[in-house]
């Protein structure tokens, strides 16, 4: 009897055990799934919070790649101010460049200029002389040179003009008494001389425009002689 008693009582430790730990299993499994399942809920619940508007991304895109208005805009340029025509005078005229008033009256082509027993030619065979004439007045308040042989940047040139960019420099004819260059010119004075020129004959027999020019420093003024 006491056999069948203590084998009872085993057998039911048993079953109570095996209850046990079934339900054991059964709380870790659960708990398990519930963590699973708060684990994947806080992880779709993290990407819905994540933005879902590439119209919201774009318009940061242009915003950021805008540029101030008036930046791409080429910069207006400012109208150039219209220059004057030049002015170019005609024998007989005369005109003030800085202190000197000249006027020129004539101009001719030779082919040699005489002074007495003297007799200049052009170095260049073939070659003419073109003779202008010119009064010249001192508007300063002291003596001055006019066309000096060795002048500095202020002073009085001389040189002819012709046709697409040709320049023929002066002639100085040393011994000359008409001759111009290094005339010294009290103030409110004036003189009258001449101005050689050196110029191949095809320009001086050529029927195109003849200038010549004045110029000291910066300032000039031409006057048409053909």
């Amino acid at each position: 009897m006491k056999r069948k008693i203590v084998t009872l009582l085993l057998m039911c430790a048993l079953s109570v055990n095996f209850s046990a730990c079934g339900n054991n299993n059964t709380d870790s499994s659960a708990t398990s799934k519930t963590s699973e399942n708060q684990n994947e809920d806080a992880t779709n619940a993290d990407e819905s919070s994540e933005p879902e508007n590439p119209e919201s991304e774009e318009s940061q895109e242009d915003a950021d790649n805008a540029k101030p208005d008036g930046e791409d805009a080429a910069p207006e340029e400012e109208p150039k101010p219209e220059e004057s025509p030049e002015t170019i005078y005609n024998i007989g005229d005369s005109a003030l460049l800085k202190d000197w008033n000249i006027n020129v009256t004539d101009a001719q082509t030779v082919d040699s200029i005489s002074s007495g027993y003297i007799v200049f030619s052009p170095k260049e065979e073939g070659n003419k002389f073109l003779q202008v004439y010119v009064t010249v007045e001192n508007k300063g308040k002291q003596a001055d040179n006019f066309l000096p042989s060795f002048g500095l940047r202020d002073d009085v040139s001389a040189k002819v003009l012709y046709s697409d960019g040709y320049e023929f420099s002066a002639t100085n004819l040393l011994g000359y008494d008409n001759e111009l260059h290094d005339s010294s010119i009290n103030p409110l004075s004036s003189q009258t001389g001449e101005i050689a020129f050196e110029i191949p004959s095809t320009v001086a027999d050529s029927a195109d425009e003849l200038l010549i020019e004045f110029s000291s420093g910066n300032d000039k003024i031409k006057f048409k002689i053909r």
